[in-house]
């Protein structure tokens, strides 16, 4: 008689238990399909078994099994993504459905963003911003209306109406609220690479944060447009790779203490504190540290189009396993000669945690590089109708 397999994993979850109690016993079975390791699994824990749904790891793309079995994956037009599989291939348009990515901000980077992902047919998409659509985002918000305007409708449902515009079959899954609030945090760190579209500093050391924890790859961009009396000298966007093994972005001095400790606030302390700035112009003091204001020019929707489709491409890029960001963090200034192209290569600081917990996950959270203040609303997701 041939031994039952399935018992084996249930033999060892009650051997180990003695050597190790309370500690979860993990039985995986990793494989070769089409290309690509794929891997199954489940973990015994407090005397139940649960199935292994999602894995990451650095630099590798795996697909999971849950329960031996493929993912099932819905049908596509494949005439709708005709040019992305002449460029890619069929295996392509297949690793893009099967895949998710999470976008953190909704507004004109994300906006674009999530448009190019839908369009070349990611099969989940995960968006994440906590602001409404108001009159001045319909200039680079994609799929806003002036109805969005009026009705003060949030951003992820903007943007998830344009991905049902776009392919009904594309399973969403937006959420009001911002990085790092637990629930957030649990939804996105499912995907298969996040793009980060906030422009904001907290949301940027977050992303960094769950790339280093969780083993996700990321990128982060940012737009800035800089001049004054009218006249523009420069048109700047910045591409930062967050990869489990890259250094942070405190390692590499992206997080001004100032600014992050603002955009943390709550309403009635910022208030407070740009009255006490104005207060303390008046008298001829410097209002700055009280309240600091950085001056530039609001940026507008063909740059953040732009930088929200070449992000979307990098990922699409890791997704399909065709090509890679080359770069760490890249800048580039559109209006100087040359484009001013800097790719910055920057190193870990001494005695960061960045250098500690690489994929620990939750069990790092008590060295986690930034935590949500309390006094932000609790984040919900948003009902698609």
């Amino acid at each position: 008689m041939k031994p039952r397999t399935d018992n084996v994993p249930s033999y060892y979850a009650r051997y180990f238990a003695d050597f190790a109690p309370g500690r979860p016993y993990l039985s995986l079975i990793l494989s070769i399909v089409e290309g690509s390791l794929a891997i199954s699994g489940r973990v015994f824990w407090k005397n139940c078994w649960l199935i292994v749904e999602h894995t990451a790891a650095c630099d590798e793309t795996i697909v999971t099994w849950p329960r031996g079995s493929p993912p099932q994956v819905s049908p596509i037009d494949c005439e709708r993504v005709a040019r992305v599989a002449s460029a890619f291939g069929e295996q392509a348009i297949r690793a893009l459905r099967s895949s998710s990515a999470a976008v953190i901000g909704a507004g004109g980077t994300g906006s674009a963003a999530i448009e190019i992902l839908a369009r070349a047919g990611v099969g989940r998409l995960i968006l994440v911003d906590p602001d409404v659509i108001d009159r001045s985002n319909l200039e680079r918000v994609h799929g806003s209306t002036p109805a969005d305007a009026q009705n003060e409708t949030s951003k992820v449902l903007v943007a998830a109406k344009l991905i049902r515009s776009i392919d009904p079959s594309i399973v969403i899954e937006p959420w009001i609220g911002r990085l790092p609030q637990k629930q957030i945090v649990d939804a996105v760190v499912r995907a298969d690479v996040m793009l980060g579209c906030t422009d904001q500093q907290h949301s940027r050391l977050a992303l960094s944060d769950l790339a280093l924890r969780y083993l996700i790859p990321s990128i982060d961009c940012g737009v800035i447009m800089e001049g004054g009396g009218g006249h523009v000298s420069g048109q700047i966007a910045q591409f930062v790779r967050f990869l489990p093994a890259d250094p942070c972005a405190l390692c590499r001095d992206m997080i001004v203490p100032n600014r992050i400790k603002q955009e943390l606030m709550s309403e009635e302390e910022k208030n407070q504190r740009r009255r006490a700035a104005d207060e303390a112009r008046e008298r001829g003091d410097d209002p700055n540290p009280y309240w600091h204001n950085q001056a530039q020019i609001n940026t507008v929707g063909y740059l953040t189009t732009a930088v929200g489709a070449m992000i979307a491409g990098y990922a699409i890029g890791w997704l399909t396993k065709r090509f890679s960001p080359p770069f760490e963090r890249l800048q580039i200034n559109f209006v100087a000669k040359y484009f001013d192209v800097t790719d910055l290569a920057q190193r870990h600081r001494p005695g960061c945690a960045c250098t500690r917990f690489r994929g620990w996950a939750s069990q790092a959270n008590a060295d986690a590089l930034i935590s949500a203040p309390e006094h932000w609303p609790l984040p919900q997701r948003a009902v698609l109708v």
